[in-house]
């Protein structure tokens, strides 16, 4: 199978909730690490470049019949957390949006825990270009 490789962020705030952002989807390791160093970069990121993390993530159908596609569809499970207000899974990516779609239709856990959600995005392309800004208590 061939993979591509999500970079994310994840933010964990002093309150205990927390934040993911998709930074991109990119071909391989490589291309991702370059977007991280970019990334690191820019406002908020360079305050917790702990938060980084690149995931490997299969796409359907075997790589030597069908080179990567230059748009994937990544199927999210975005589950409630009590503790830190959501969590949110990538649980597949997909040469199609029917596949992703019927992915989604026998997807485990079922959705009555959490939301499923079909995005595309283009591969080697940051998708996140704006850093975060954290806001304390009474700040506007």
């Amino acid at each position: 199978m061939a993979a591509v490789h999500a970079l994310i962020h994840l933010h964990d705030f002093d309150d205990g909730s927390s934040d993911f952002k998709l930074i991109g989807i990119y071909s391989s390791r490589e291309m991702a690490a370059r977007a991280r160093a970019t990334a690191g970069g820019l406002p908020g990121f360079t305050d917790c470049p702990e938060g980084f993390g690149i995931e490997p993530v299969e796409v359907d159908g075997p790589r030597a019949e069908h080179p990567l596609p230059a748009e994937v569809f990544l199927l999210f499970l975005t589950l409630p957390d009590s503790g830190r207000g959501e969590e949110v899974r990538i649980l597949g990516a997909y040469r199609t949006e029917e596949g992703a779609d019927a992915a989604a239709a026998t997807a485990l856990p079922r959705p009555r825990l959490g939301e499923l959600e079909v995005c595309p995005v283009d591969v080697d392309a940051t998708t996140w270009t704006d850093g975060f800004v954290t806001v304390g208590p009474g700040e506007d």
